[in-house]
């Protein structure tokens, strides 16, 4: 179980800090290169910007700006909150039009995997609600981003299929966007225990 992102030592910010910061489900190498090509495809159509391959992952949830302080108590909890073992497949490419993203996600056929998803969804804000966060009224739709600031115009169909790809889980973990001179960059603060079986 890795994620291939620099450590972030929570201990070593200061507690009023604010961080943005997700829980989100990495994928395993080979599903991380097989997400770099359908960006590359997907890039062809519509420009944007891709997503490094070491950032692709299912946010599970959004947290936004969190004080250092709150994501000390996060982490030290999410330590011991275990992975469920969930199997699903990547089989569609579509995008979110107005934050301009396309993604690369399961269909709607697979029922199991997404109510699956939606409880791990709902367990996970039961005990960020419980810690003080606030869960956003957003629809929860499980995604991989592919690009961002992407050309998306509304008067033709973005729903496609994508060979069908298994999504390997390769860990999960509290992730800070950190600020840098160019872009942000993602660090890992806290990972979940590893799964129990399967992805």
């Amino acid at each position: 179980m890795t994620i291939p992102l620099p450590i972030l030592d929570l201990q070593q910010s200061g507690a009023e800090h604010s961080f943005r910061a997700f829980i989100g489900w990495w994928p395993d190498a080979q599903t991380r290169a097989w997400l770099a090509e359908q960006a590359q495809h997907a890039q062809a159509m519509y420009g944007g910007r891709l997503m490094q391959p070491d950032h692709f992952h299912l946010t599970l949830a959004f947290l936004d700006g969190s004080r250092v302080s709150d994501l000390r108590t996060l982490a030290t909890q999410m330590a011991q909150w275990a992975v469920p073992p969930i199997t699903l497949d990547l089989t569609i490419r579509d995008v979110f039009e107005k934050p301009q993203v396309v993604w690369a996600g399961p269909d709607e056929s697979q029922t199991q995997a997404l109510a699956a998803l939606q409880q791990w969804h709902d367990e996970i804000w039961a005990k960020l609600t419980a810690l003080g966060w606030t869960q956003p009224p957003r629809r929860f739709r499980p995604h991989v981003s592919l690009l961002r600031h992407a050309r998306i115009t509304a008067d033709q169909p973005h729903c496609h299929p994508l060979p069908r790809q298994p999504f390997v889980g390769d860990g999960v973990g509290l992730i800070v966007s950190v600020p840098g001179e160019q872009r942000s960059q993602y660090h890992l603060a806290a990972m979940m225990k590893p799964e129990r079986t399967g992805a």
